[in-house]
C-alpha cells in the first residue's frame, strides 16, 4: 500500500503562506518567491498546489470569503437566543470574536485587485452584504419604529467601526481604541427609535 497523499495538507499550507504574504505585501506583492519562502517549499511546488496566478488568486479569494461567511454564520447562530442590538455589538467587539487579522487585510487587498480579476468584485460585495444585512436586520428587529433606511445606515456604521477596529489588530493598539469603538457602536445603535 502506498503512502497517503499529503496533497490536501500541502495545498492548505501553501494557501496559508499565500494569505500571510498577501497580508504583508498585497496581492501583487505576494510573489511566488515570497510564498515559497513562507511555505518552506520550492517555487515550482507552489504552482503545483495552486495553479497559475489566476488560479492562485481565485483559491485565496475563495478561502478568505469562506472564512468570512463562516464567521458571519457563527455570529448569526450566536444571536438566535440573544438578538438585541447590544448582543450583536457585544458579539462583534468581544475579545473572543477577534478574527485572523490577515482575513480583513487580504479582503482589502482583494478589493484593490478586483479590477484585474473578473468576478471578484461581485463575490466580495456579496459576502460583505451578508454582514451588512445581518446588522440591518438586528437593528430593525430591535428598533421597529425606525425606518429601514435608518436601520441600514446604523448597521453599516456599526460594521464599519468593527472592520476598522479589526483591521488595526496587527498593530496591537491600545485597549482604549477597541473600547471606544465599542462604545461608539452602542451610541450609534441608541440613535434609533426604541419600540
Amino acid at each position: 500500500m502506498g503512502r497517503p497523499s499529503v496533497q490536501k495538507q500541502r495545498k492548505a499550507e501553501v494557501l496559508d503562506a499565500f494569505l500571510t504574504c498577501a497580508a504583508k505585501y498585497g496581492i501583487e506583492g505576494a510573489t511566488l518567491e515570497r510564498i515559497a519562502a513562507e511555505a518552506g517549499l520550492k517555487r515550482p511546488l507552489i504552482r503545483h498546489h495552486l495553479g497559475n496566478r489566476d488560479d492562485m488568486v481565485k483559491a485565496l479569494a475563495e478561502h478568505v470569503l469562506a472564512e468570512i461567511e463562516a464567521l458571519t454564520g457563527r455570529m448569526k447562530e450566536a444571536l438566535v437566543d440573544y438578538p438585541s442590538a447590544k448582543d450583536f455589538i457585544d458579539t462583534l467587539f468581544s475579545r473572543e470574536s477577534v478574527t485572523d487579522p490577515r482575513l480583513n487585510i487580504v479582503f482589502q487587498s482583494l478589493a484593490q485587485a478586483s479590477e484585474t480579476y473578473p468576478g471578484l468584485r461581485l463575490e466580495l460585495i456579496r459576502v460583505m452584504q451578508k454582514l451588512y444585512d445581518m446588522a440591518s436586520e438586528v437593528m430593525a428587529q430591535n428598533y421597529p419604529r425606525s425606518s429601514n433606511a435608518d436601520c441600514q445606515i446604523v448597521g453599516q456604521g456599526i460594521v464599519g467601526l468593527y472592520l476598522t477596529q479589526d483591521s488595526l489588530n496587527p498593530l496591537n493598539p491600545p485597549v482604549e481604541w477597541a473600547y471606544s469603538a465599542y462604545l461608539a457602536a452602542l451610541r450609534l445603535a441608541n440613535t434609533l427609535q426604541a419600540a
